[in-house]
């Protein structure tokens, strides 16, 4: 079995993405920021450490990144506006918390995966990483900019024997969605449905897999046909 960091897993999706690779075996270092760890503690069961972290102010590399064997990077918030009522501010927490964390995560772990020879590295990006979205234009745009990132590392670690793929979950049902006029949004899905947190999970599950072993550098969509 191996061992994973898993970020964001206080969220609807990390803590699915946690709880499927809990199943399986693994080993897993579950981020949180802000959530009840005590909560967490009794919604998972198995070898699952976790770390209380501000992605957006990462200053140290953490020793754990050592033993780690891949990363699912599935922290991130939605920002809803106009794009000139954003202040500077708001705009660095998104780019910090979608970006900059992740490149730094990475630039920390690839050394580790590199001597290796083996590894994995999942993204959890976003629909509108690819289509854009009216009044989430800095959300979309940082979404976007992980999808490049993604394609730019599979091919910058394709003969390390490390993966890294995305995946661009549509309406998935969740705490995002309470936000969003969601019986509005299905009229315009062809499955009429929401993405299910487990779906995602599943599919991340089969990205670390040894026989994805040559899926990498690709964006999976998980959308309910809404984007094809």
């Amino acid at each position: 079995m191996a061992s994973y960091l898993v970020t964001g897993g206080s969220g609807d999706i990390g803590r699915a993405i946690v709880t499927e690779l809990l199943a399986a075996g693994h080993s897993v270092i579950c981020q949180y920021f802000k959530a009840d760890v005590e909560s967490l503690k009794g919604s998972m069961s198995g070898d699952v450490t976790f770390w209380q972290c501000d992605l957006t102010r990462l200053d140290t590399r953490p020793a754990f990144l050592e033993n780690i064997d891949g990363l699912i990077y599935a922290a991130g918030t939605e920002s809803f506006g106009l794009v000139q009522d954003f202040t500077a501010e708001e705009i660095d927490q998104q780019y910090h918390l979608h970006l900059k964390g992740l490149i730094q995560l990475v630039q920390w772990l690839v050394p580790v995966l590199c001597r290796k020879q083996y590894g994995r590295i999942v993204v959890i990006s976003s629909i509108w990483g690819e289509t854009g979205a009216s009044m989430e234009s800095v959300y979309s745009a940082m979404k976007a900019a992980q999808i490049g990132f993604v394609k730019s590392m599979a091919k910058e670690l394709a003969l390390s024997g490390v993966t890294v793929n995305a995946i661009t979950p549509g309406v998935v049902r969740g705490r995002m969605t309470d936000q969003l006029d969601v019986y509005a949004l299905l009229e315009d899905i062809p499955q009429g449905e929401l993405v299910e947190v487990d779906e995602i999970a599943y599919l991340v599950s089969y990205l670390l897999h040894k026989r994805a072993q040559h899926m990498t550098g690709q964006v999976l969509r998980l959308n309910a046909g809404w984007l094809i």
